[in-house]
């Protein structure tokens, strides 16, 4: 078992203690494990973008400018250390 850093970015519109959490998170996750592992330690980002077991509708994750749940790439295990962006698709801009 190998360990990686997962770091997610939370838009300011996303209230949370703070915009930035990181963690480790090991090869044997999917990326979307980790995001939901990373976010359960932050209970209003956590119940704001999760719903059963899975991110609801209306934000972006998105990592080296890709968009990981539309490429279906949240289901992929977790390789290298990642950073993903968390941004609300009604941003203002």
């Amino acid at each position: 078992m190998v360990n990686y850093f997962l770091t997610l970015h939370l838009h300011p519109s996303i209230p949370s203690d703070s915009q930035v959490l990181k963690g480790e998170v090991t090869n044997e996750m999917t990326l979307l494990e980790g995001v939901i592992l990373l976010l359960s330690k932050n209970k209003s980002a956590f119940e704001l973008l999760i719903f059963n077991d899975d991110i609801r509708p209306g934000y972006l994750l998105i990592s080296e400018k890709i968009e990981l749940r539309t490429t279906k790439k949240l289901f992929n295990k977790i390789g290298s250390n990642i950073e993903i962006k968390i941004i609300p698709i009604s941003h203002g801009g």
